[in-house]
């Protein structure tokens, strides 16, 4: 037997040997999608409700979280409004019935994702960076880091999305959404874990706000790739997973 027939077959056996893994991980996931979903989308409206109450209202009346927001409203409103329709967007992603049944939507909702996704990416650079909780000779330094460090990765793989996808590589289009797709899903996981540690810590909210946002790292990025690899299809990988399980 050549050496790839080999290697292909080892690689059929390892992705059934994960069948239940899949199977479990598949439902156990998209509770914590939506439960991270649900918390980024309560954060975005409570924001929009705020940037609301307070237009025109002096700087001053403000404190310094959200000072931020209230002097640089332009870049606040881009990073909101994108989200509102990147929540929308997203899980149409990785519905297989939306894929292959209604092509033209998954397209529509694809650029929609992608586009709202450059301009939150950059608006969220903008507001984290530029502009950090407590500045950037304090704890903000933590914050502006961390902002750094999520903006420039989800570009990256947004790009990549769209660069694979162009050129037909779909599978390798697949793991950079779901890259992607965690990243941005990670303001859910930071306010989750934000609310825990202000509870049971006694650690400042512009020391938590920047931790936080490393520790929603530490989780979603190796919870995608953990998933891309246990739904890496044999072969060229053009496959979806569920069609080789039998779902």
């Amino acid at each position: 037997m050549a050496e790839a027939d080999i290697l292909s077959t080892d690689a059929s056996r390892a992705f059934e040997a994960d069948r239940n893994h899949r199977l479990i991980l598949e439902r156990v996931g998209w509770f914590f999608v939506a439960a991270m979903l649900l918390t980024g989308l309560s954060s975005v409206f409570a924001r929009m409700f705020f940037m609301g109450e307070t237009a025109g209202t002096p700087a001053e009346a403000h404190d310094p979280f959200n000072v931020r927001y209230v002097l640089n409203p332009l870049a606040t409103w881009l990073h909101l409004l994108p989200a509102l329709c990147i929540a929308a967007a997203g899980p149409l992603q990785f519905i297989r019935r939306v894929r292959n049944k209604q092509r033209k939507l998954h397209r529509v909702s694809g650029r929609v994702y992608l586009i709202c996704g450059v301009i939150g990416a950059v608006s969220g650079l903008y507001l984290g960076a530029v502009h950090p909780f407590s500045g950037w000779n304090g704890p903000g330094a933590n914050e502006g880091f961390a902002t750094i460090f999520f903006a420039s990765f989800t570009l990256f793989c947004l790009v990549k999305a769209f660069t694979t996808v162009r050129r037909r590589q779909f599978a390798a289009h697949r793991e950079w959404v779901i890259r992607s797709w965690a990243l941005m899903l990670g303001i859910g996981t930071e306010r989750i874990l934000l609310g825990v540690m202000m509870n049971v810590t006694d650690i400042d909210l512009s020391v938590l706000f920047g931790l936080t946002f490393w520790m929603a790292a530490a989780i979603n990025i190796p919870a995608a790739e953990y998933w891309i690899h246990l739904t890496r299809t044999p072969g060229n990988g053009m496959r979806h997973w569920k069609d080789l399980d039998g779902r």
